[in-house]
């Protein structure tokens, strides 16, 4: 299953805010202030996703093996935007992505007075399943969309990592059962200069916290087993943004 024609383009930006601020105050900006403010001023934008950090969740590994990611506490993002353009150019042309030089103006003005820095990428997203159900628009999608963001081995190629990351997904179907969205995000370029580098970010939707946590691949060890040592195989590093979803225009 691919991404239909019309969101054949999607940009994603990792978000955090000053280490002073007040993080769930930043969420609640972002998401209630911020983000209409983008979707006012931003026409070009076909779809337009806010997830926020604000899951707190420990994933259950019930046998030795060493777990194929690590938990990072505090997490160092607070919010992802995930956008789709018909055209990359709707992104990366000012004149094109905003309606008036005057709404550019209010929403780089907002990111500086809430202390957010931007982390903008061009992805390429593989929907390998999707069977959450629509949340109407503006609403908290039920359910935890757990966001991996990975690097591969150094010793990888691009082709060759992106070749069992595909493959991947055989694996991903027996054990991550539970889980009922599956996106492989592969990163084609970094926008930001000083952009953190990472090479992929994969999001695996849960429908409740607890699904996540004990049952993440399937609830047993062979499944805690045979999906570290696939993912071995091309993921050098990897960290998890647990997030809640909502859906701002489709």
């Amino acid at each position: 299953m691919s991404e239909p024609a019309v969101k054949s383009r999607k940009v994603m930006s990792l978000i955090a805010c000053e280490p002073q601020r007040d993080r769930a105050e930043f969420r609640d900006r972002f998401l209630h202030h911020h983000a209409p403010l983008v979707l006012l001023h931003c026409p070009r934008i076909r779809r337009y996703v806010v997830d926020l950090v604000d899951v707190q969740a420990r994933i259950v590994f019930r046998g030795t093996t060493t777990r194929p990611h690590r938990e990072v506490n505090p997490p160092p993002f607070e919010a992802i935007e995930e956008m789709w353009f018909d055209s990359f150019d709707d992104f990366k042309d000012p004149a094109r992505l905003y309606a008036t030089p005057a709404g550019e103006e209010l929403i780089r003005d907002d990111l500086a007075a809430m202390g957010a820095r931007c982390f903008y990428y061009l992805v390429s997203p593989v929907v390998q399943w999707d069977r959450v159900p629509e949340a109407p628009l503006g609403e908290r999608t039920p359910g935890v969309k757990s966001m991996f963001i990975s690097r591969r081995h150094e010793n990888l190629d691009i082709k060759a990592a992106e070749k069992a990351w595909r493959e991947h997904r055989i694996a991903a179907e027996k054990y991550h059962n539970y889980a009922t969205r599956y996106v492989q995000n592969g990163v084609i370029t970094a926008l930001t200069p000083d952009a953190p580098v990472w090479h992929g970010c994969a999001e695996l939707f849960y429908p409740t916290l607890e699904d996540l946590e004990q049952r993440f691949v399937g609830g047993t060890v062979e499944g805690e087993v045979e999906i570290a040592k696939d993912a071995a195989r091309f993921v050098a590093d990897s960290y998890p943004l647990f997030t809640s979803e909502y859906v701002l225009r489709r």
